[in-house]
Order: structure tokens, then sequence, then C-alpha cells
């Protein structure tokens, strides 16, 4: 189990299990979401992901145009996770790492690029681009 909170620590959110990817998404839809070049995820099951404090606390905001979420503090206003059109809930990277210093437990390091095709900046670290 792991856990992260918003910067004004109102909320928090549990995950349990593993991770089903982890790795940096280039697709147009996170970065039209989340205004971003690129997300570096770990992307869970929906039922792996809770709110377990703050719940009254969180706005939640639809796409309009696609199948995707974001989860936010309405106080503070960090994002906390974001749905993709599968339903998986995805927790940033940097999130987890801001909430949970030291090294990343195993199975949670960035392995790849997804949608490298599709990106908007070059990036070279060595990691498999697909």
């Amino acid at each position: 189990m792991h856990t992260v909170h918003c910067d004004c620590e109102a909320v928090e959110v549990t995950m349990t299990g593993q991770p089903k990817v982890h790795g940096y998404c280039h697709c147009e839809d996170c970065r039209e979401l989340l205004q971003v070049p690129y997300h570096s995820v770990l992307a869970w099951e929906a039922d792996n992901v809770a709110i377990t404090r703050g719940k009254a606390d969180v706005i939640e905001f639809q796409h309009p145009r696609k199948r995707m979420t974001r989860i936010f503090c309405k106080h503070c206003g960090d994002v906390l996770y974001n749905t993709n059109a599968m339903g998986w809930k995805l927790v940033s990277q940097l999130l987890f790492q801001r909430c949970n210093p030291g090294p990343l437990p195993d199975g949670f390091e960035l392995t790849a690029h997804f949608f490298y095709d599709r990106r908007v900046i070059d990036i070279n670290d060595g990691l498999p681009k697909r």
C-alpha cells in the first residue's frame, strides 16, 4: 500500500498493489488534459486507487470530448490523479516521489516512453521509445 497527498494535505489517495504501467506518456490526450508536454505515470487499475481522506475536498474535471478525468484538490489545486480512456488511474511519478522520498519501490521506476512518435519534446535517456 502506498499513499500520496496534495500540497495542503487535505486529500490523501491510497494505491494498492503494483502499477500496471510505469513510464512516460507522450499522447495528445494526456498533454491536453494535464497541459504538460509529457506525463510520468504510475498507472493502476481503478479498483486499486482510492481517496482515503478528503473526498469532499476533491473536484473531478471530466474532459468535454475525451473519456478522461482529472481529480484535484479544491483548496490547493494539486492534481492527485487522472483517468485515461481505459479507466486506469494515473498518479504522477513526481507526486509519488514528493510524497514518498527516497528510492522508488521495486517495479515503480519508469521503464519506457509510450506514444513517443507523438512527442513534442525529444528525450535522450536511453529508455525504449514505443
